[in-house]
């Protein structure tokens, strides 16, 4: 194995621990495979801190902006989650693993771009073609489990494979442009295997973020509607939709659609209730939330056997209040920034469509832990997308 490809492996067994099947723990028989993975992602997670702390020091890098507003988001929520519930454990777990994630694609985009999508490529891409695989020898799941019985795939239960699949399209396209210029065979693939792998489960919330890719993905590479497709409009979307569709219920206008292509009720399937729970909840604590729902004091909406938002802002609100939200807009705000300096450039419209699909799905769901990590993914990107398109790091010795 020549040097190059045994620093590619580092990077590769440093991120692979944080792609957890979530059927480990469910399905019986696996609790030893779940132990052993934890005990990985937790080393991982010590030697990315480490390394990223000791560049800090060694170069005089002071934290890029955005990871500096994903630690004071997360701040706000640790905070919110001991003065409720003084679960330290589930905290600090939340925050290692979605923190220490963020400084890896950090710490591997000063290596190359290549470096970054190869490390998260080949885990993922293994991942998803043997969740395809167990999908198609299990159409009803390979298990039960969790509170509400759900089925499990191997990448979890239905809603939870849209935000791997999701930005794994976009990042497979992404790579396959900045290596060839267009995609590959093996692009073309995968492609196909992740739109099968959603359609196979028809999950409405991954169907809204399917729409969106396969749009962008037949008018990208014909050059068409790329500007169409910025970090504002990325932005907007997510925003937009809460406006319209969580505080103003104005989905009856789509009444053909969620009714009739998705067969599902304009409740979305009682998302309204809930949303309406949440926005009582929030009223009533404001600034910092109530913590994140596997903190020991558990909010009201648990008690109605929710456990979380169903909306990503509602969401945050819950978690860490109006503190927390203000810090997770200034983080997509610094990534659409960049998006927005290099708008006309192909990468940076790949990236913005992903979080345009990402903002669609997050309107029915928050995808703000582990299982969003390529959501996180996806806003890095857009913030290093100068390091994308130079080849080089670009990012200043002081946080922009």
């Amino acid at each position: 194995m020549n040097q190059t490809a045994s620093k590619r492996l580092f990077w590769i067994l440093l991120a692979t621990p944080f792609f957890k099947p979530a059927l480990l723990g469910v399905l019986e028989g696996t609790d030893f495979l779940e132990t052993c993975f934890d005990l990985w992602r937790m080393a991982a997670a010590g030697v990315i801190v480490l390394l990223y702390l000791y560049e800090m020091i060694r170069q005089r890098r002071k934290p890029t902006a955005v990871l500096l507003w994903l630690c004071a988001y997360l701040g706000f929520v640790g905070l919110s989650t001991v003065l409720h519930g003084s679960n330290y454990w589930a905290i600090l777990n939340h925050v290692v693993t979605i923190v220490s994630f963020c400084m890896l694609l950090e710490l591997s985009l000063r290596r190359g771009p290549m470096v970054t999508l190869d490390m998260l490529f080949y885990p993922l891409t293994v991942l998803i073609l043997a969740n395809f695989i167990l999908e198609c020898l299990y159409p009803g799941g390979i298990c039960t489990g969790g509170t509400y019985y759900y089925s499990y795939n191997l990448l979890g239960i239905d809603n939870l494979l849209a935000p791997i699949l999701i930005p794994y399209m976009f990042l497979t396209a992404l790579r396959s442009t900045i290596r060839h210029g267009d995609l590959d065979w093996v692009s073309y693939c995968m492609l196909g295997i992740s739109t099968l792998s959603l359609l196979l489960v028809w999950s409405a919330t991954g169907l809204m973020g399917l729409a969106v890719a396969l749009v962008f993905l037949l008018f990208f590479y014909q050059r068409r509607w790329q500007t169409l497709f910025n970090g504002a409009t990325a932005m907007l979307s997510g925003v937009g939709l809460f406006f319209t569709v969580v505080l103003y219920r104005l989905q009856n206008v789509f009444a053909f659609l969620i009714e009739g292509v998705l067969h599902k009720g304009l409740s979305f399937t009682g998302r309204t209730e809930i949303w309406d729970m949440a926005i009582k909840n929030i009223l009533a604590s404001p600034a910092l939330g109530y913590g994140i729902a596997q903190s020991g004091k558990v909010y009201r909406l648990r008690k109605h056997k929710y456990y979380h938002a169903h909306n990503v802002f509602l969401e945050i609100l819950m978690e860490g209040g109006f503190c927390a939200l203000f810090c997770y807009l200034m983080m997509l705000a610094s990534s659409v920034k960049q998006l927005m300096i290099h708008r006309k450039h192909p990468y940076a419209c790949l990236i913005a469509a992903g979080l345009m699909a990402c903002g669609v799905m997050t309107t029915m769901e928050p995808f703000l832990d582990s299982n969003g990590l390529m959501i996180y993914a996806l806003i890095f990107l857009g913030y290093h997308v100068g390091t994308l398109i130079s080849g080089q790091d670009t990012a200043p010795l002081g946080a922009k």
